[in-house]
């Protein structure tokens, strides 16, 4: 390079040059890094402010989301005052203070990631790095930005859930509903075992941990009902009271899939699985209402590719 350093050069020069120096750079990456900084074919220090500007002015919407994401939060909280000794408040609040906390985080990072200096524009590593940087922190600001506006629309909803007892039931419901479509699939693999079952032991261990999930799930509906029951109580308001069949179906229900399983157990298939389910019912014990369902189905999906591979 000239001591004119970089500035005007074609981007070829500089894709060369960079190539030369940096490790594990090939041209194409080089190029497309080096693309908001070039402007008809060179690099450009207007071209470099330009890019510069564009990621702060990116940066600065990231952060307004995530300042109305906590002024969301805040109304949630005050929202929630009257009610938030019942645990399925208060478990949701904390669920969106650690998303707000995290996503806090994030936003400040990247002022930090910002501050890479822009005159050192004859190094061609410092253009790299720079080009490099202004991408990273762009994506990581759009990614910003929408984990604020997921979390500010979804504590809008809680909102409206602390509001409305439709709403609460209907959600509650709706967990009702998928907690049977399990049910029956459940039940119908676990009649066929004896029939259809290629791997009748493997089959058979995997139904029973799938059972005992729902278990826990079909439990974790009963405690949340009695909170809402509670809740109505208190606010002297009308109670859903077909979700309590709802939930005693399901529990009964529950008990025939567990006593079918236990029908169908073969002595050696127990043997051979012993240790697993057990260690799976330890897991489930560390579990109490309310329960994170999706950390549930985690912990089962864990389970089953320790102890069930291939499935």
């Amino acid at each position: 390079m000239s001591e004119n350093g970089l500035v005007g050069r074609p981007v070829e020069d500089v894709i060369e040059a960079i190539v030369d120096r940096e490790d594990d750079c090939d041209p194409k990456t080089v190029r497309e890094a080096l693309d908001p900084i070039t402007d008809d074919g060179v690099v450009t220090r207007e071209a470099v402010e330009t890019a510069v500007s564009d990621t702060s002015k990116v940066v600065a919407t990231a952060e307004t989301r995530v300042e109305l994401a906590g002024i969301a939060s805040e109304d949630a909280t005050a929202a929630a005052a009257a009610v938030d000794d019942f645990e399925i408040v208060a478990v949701r609040l904390d669920a969106y203070a650690d998303r707000l906390e995290a996503v806090e985080a994030r936003a400040a990072d990247l002022t930090d990631d910002l501050r890479t200096p822009v005159d050192r524009l004859d190094d061609p590593s410092a253009v790299y790095e720079l080009a490099t940087e202004l991408r990273e922190v762009a994506t990581t600001a759009q990614g910003v930005v929408r984990t604020a506006d997921d979390l500010a629309t979804d504590l809008e909803q809680f909102e409206s859930w602390l509001a409305e007892p439709d709403r609460r039931y209907d959600e509650f419901e709706a967990d009702v509903d998928i907690v049977d479509e399990s049910l029956d699939d459940l039940t119908a693999a676990a009649t066929a075992l004896s029939t259809d079952s290629d791997e009748p032991a493997a089959d058979w261990a995997d139904a029973t941990m799938r059972a005992r999930v729902l278990e826990l799930l079909v439990a974790d509906l009963r405690a949340e009902l009695t909170a809402l029951r509670s809740w109505a109580d208190r606010e002297d308001a009308q109670f859903r009271a077909s979700l309590d069949d709802r939930v005693a179906d399901a529990e009964r229900r529950t008990r025939e899939l567990n006593d079918t399983l236990a029908d169908h157990a073969e002595p050696a298939w127990r043997d051979r699985f012993d240790d697993a389910l057990g260690a799976f019912d330890a897991e489930l014990d560390g579990f109490e209402p309310p329960v994170d369902w999706n950390r549930v189905q985690e912990t089962l999906e864990e389970r089953r590719e320790q102890s069930l591979p291939g499935r």
